[in-house]
């Protein structure tokens, strides 16, 4: 069974810092040694994913962080690189340890706690869609409170590099990109409603445009399958 815990940043030594990189580059062109670490420097923790024998299969870095961006204080948790080996795919410790980490984050303030992330591609789309009931952008429709708060954040973040008419991150030189195989969107894969959603709002992904997401993290925002994902009755 594979196995996950959440790491201080701080904590991380540079050989667990090689292995999250060379992990990363399996999977996406244009890592860079310097763009690794210049995004894990500004990150808090980070869940790594093990399996049985030793060898990382997965991770995700996350920045906790408070913002007014939308007019009122918030609370933000920022989902930085992140990857899962398709050897660990059919294993739920890696959902399940990122899940129990961030709604441990949660109760750490009775502020509300939004989950902003970047979706290179749809297997990280399915992610939110799975665990959590209210999201954006969502495929059966239309939450607009969530999609100014998104905007607002992307807005904060990124600048100019945010289409707010798409809903996507493009950076003038897009950090990573998917290597060919990796999640491609074929037209088998475009039957089902959420890669369908994902290739929409995100047509430029095979260039390394992200889809920027949003959900609240709260034990009432998760689905039947985040719940079995957690563990809880």
């Amino acid at each position: 069974m594979n196995e996950a815990l959440i790491v201080p940043v701080a904590a991380l030594g540079d050989g667990v810092q090689r292995e999250m990189r060379a992990l990363l580059a399996r999977f996406f062109e244009g890592v860079r040694a310097e763009d690794f670490a210049a995004d894990l420097a500004e990150k808090d923790r980070v869940v790594l994913v093990r399996a049985p024998g030793g060898a990382l299969v997965g991770f995700s870095t996350l920045k906790l962080y408070r913002t007014t961006a939308t007019g009122a204080p918030r609370r933000v948790l920022f989902s930085g690189d992140t990857i899962v080996a398709p050897e660990a795919w059919r294993s739920p410790a890696a959902v399940r340890g990122w899940l129990r980490a961030v709604l441990a984050l949660r109760d750490e303030a009775p502020e509300p706690l939004d989950w902003f992330l970047l979706s290179s591609g749809h297997r990280t789309f399915r992610v939110l869609t799975t665990l959590f009931r209210v999201h954006h952008p969502d495929p059966a429709g239309d939450h607009p409170a969530l999609r100014r708060r998104l905007a607002a954040y992307a807005r904060e973040r990124y600048g100019d590099a945010f289409d707010a008419d798409r809903g996507v991150v493009r950076l003038a030189r897009s950090v990573h990109r998917l290597r060919s195989g990796v999640g491609d969107v074929t037209e088998a894969r475009l039957q089902d409603p959420v890669v369908a959603c994902f290739a929409a709002r995100n047509p430029g992904h095979q260039d390394g445009d992200e889809l920027a997401c949003l959900c609240e993290l709260d034990r009432e925002n998760l689905t039947a399958a985040g719940r079995r994902f957690l563990g809880a009755r």
